[in-house]
């Protein structure tokens, strides 16, 4: 590890609040995620195989947008202040923190820097919404609730993997 990820990180660990800890973090974000999972489950209704085999659909659907999403905004500054944040937490935060050198946490706290915000999920969800209402009225209620189903299990998947490449 060079002196200036050495720095960076004992800089940003410095600024993690003394109540943080990572594995309530974690719990936090798979509770939201579990328990949307759960209330989408109960909506659907007697669902039909045409309409199981869109979840592969929406699954590629789901990974092209994660890879655009971070091809076209967490890498590159943006003049939206939301986007800004996204770039500045992805780009300027975690890639400063974690290097191709050095890739490893030391500890929970470095979990603050790994795991997304669990605010993100909520929004994540709330992004997904209207997709989901579309394919509701426009193909089948299943469908809407599958394709909400899919993109939350995607995050919380994409949340899994990502920790264990750390």
């Amino acid at each position: 590890m060079n002196e200036r990820q050495k720095n960076y990180r004992e800089e940003y660990r410095s600024r993690i609040a003394g109540w943080y800890n990572g594995p309530v973090h974690v719990v936090v974000i798979y509770v939201i995620g579990l328990t949307a999972l759960w209330l989408y489950a109960r909506h659907l209704h007697v669902v039909q195989l045409w309409e199981w085999m869109t979840i592969p659909v929406f699954f590629v659907a789901c990974n092209i947008f994660e890879w655009f999403l971070h091809l076209r905004i967490m890498h590159r500054p943006q003049r939206s202040k939301a986007l800004r944040a996204i770039y500045n937490r992805h780009t300027l935060q975690h890639h400063q923190f974690f290097t191709d050198n050095e890739m490893r946490f030391r500890d929970h706290k470095d979990w603050r820097v790994t795991f997304f915000p669990p605010y993100a999920l909520v929004v994540f969800i709330l992004i997904s919404i209207p997709g989901a209402v579309f394919l509701h009225f426009f193909i089948s209620a299943n469908v809407g609730w599958l394709f909400i189903s899919t993109t939350t299990g995607i995050y919380l998947i994409y949340e899994f993997m990502h920790f264990c490449c750390h």
